[in-house]
């Protein structure tokens, strides 16, 4: 066929057989024109968003839009469209095939795309034989990638929530429990201050014995009520710091909890909408002009090599 081409005279092939070619371009036209009309190929319509991702968690060494397009290629989102639109019955899906999810999964695919951008944004673009379905389907997509994206992030906040709640439930119980051997040293021994009590029983007693006189049963009973304190006044004093240590890792813990239970009820999005979508007016698919040329094309070139066959063998006869 190459041979035919390079040697030939292309256009005088052409001009000889010119009324057999015009009939054949008529008549591909024809066929093209036809094969591409909506009897034949059903239009569809684009509605599309372009979205940038918001307040996501860190994971990995995903960026952002990573996540997302991640998300929103889950199957959860997809099979939550699925039953919501009755996209089964709408892609005109026997329910007795036994490849209708096969198929029903290949529709979604060449309807549903998302691309992340040069910017860091994605685009999510929706195909519909209905302008009205398609943008419907966007916007729903959009929405059930926010509720998706809280779900998961709420459950991972909820736990810590959990767990914040049960060290403080612990610590308060060691507080009470802290409190409760502290009011018994105070009411059993009488220690209210342990450092300012121990000075002034010492401080009564070198008073008492810078005396010419004193009353010694009244020294016995300092010396005893000093040598009680310094008995259980470091367990007091020990106790105390420990109280101490504990209201401040408490009223940590407590902060921490109050904000994460805050995050927890707060509501968010995690799309931030740059390009919004719209009811589309013009089709989008299929680009007839490209099928008929296409199509023109390849039975022309076929029509070429058949006629330069032939000429050529015409040719030699002669």
């Amino acid at each position: 066929m190459r041979q035919y081409f390079e040697s030939d005279d292309i256009l005088g092939v052409i001009w000889r057989w010119k009324k057999p070619l015009g009939i054949v371009f008529i008549a591909a036209s024809l066929v093209a024109i036809m094969i591409s009309s909506p009897i034949f190929i059903r239009p569809k319509f684009k509605s599309y968003v372009v979205a940038y991702p918001s307040n996501l968690s860190p994971y990995s060494e995903e960026s952002p839009s990573e996540q997302m397009l991640q998300f929103l290629e889950s199957d959860v989102i997809r099979d939550q469209l699925i039953k919501e639109f009755n996209l089964l019955k709408h892609y005109e899906i026997d329910e007795d095939d036994k490849y209708k999810l096969n198929k029903l999964y290949e529709e979604y695919s060449d309807n549903f795309s998302f691309n992340k951008t040069k910017y860091e944004s994605v685009e999510i673009e929706v195909l519909d034989y209905k302008p009205d379905t398609a943008y419907l389907l966007v916007n729903r997509l959009v929405e059930l990638y926010n509720e998706q994206v809280k779900k998961l992030q709420d459950a991972q906040v909820a736990e810590g929530v959990k767990t914040l709640r049960l060290q403080l439930s612990e610590k308060g119980k060691q507080i009470d429990s802290l409190e409760q051997k502290i009011n018994d040293l105070r009411v059993n021994f009488g220690i209210l201050d342990y450092e300012s009590q121990a000075e002034n029983i010492t401080k009564e007693i070198y008073k008492m014995l810078g005396r010419r006189s004193y009353d010694p049963d009244k020294l016995n009973e300092l010396k005893k009520e000093r040598d009680q304190l310094e008995q259980k006044g470091g367990e007091f004093e020990r106790l105390r710091q420990t109280l101490f240590n504990l209201r401040q890792e408490y009223s940590s813990i407590r902060l921490n909890y109050e904000q994460q239970y805050k995050e927890l009820l707060r509501n968010k999005s995690y799309s931030n909408i740059v390009v919004n979508a719209y009811k589309s007016d013009k089709k989008v698919y299929p680009v007839r002009w490209l099928i008929c040329v296409i199509f023109v094309g390849s039975i022309m070139l076929m029509a070429m090599g058949v006629i330069s066959f032939m000429d050529r063998v015409n040719r030699n006869k002669i």
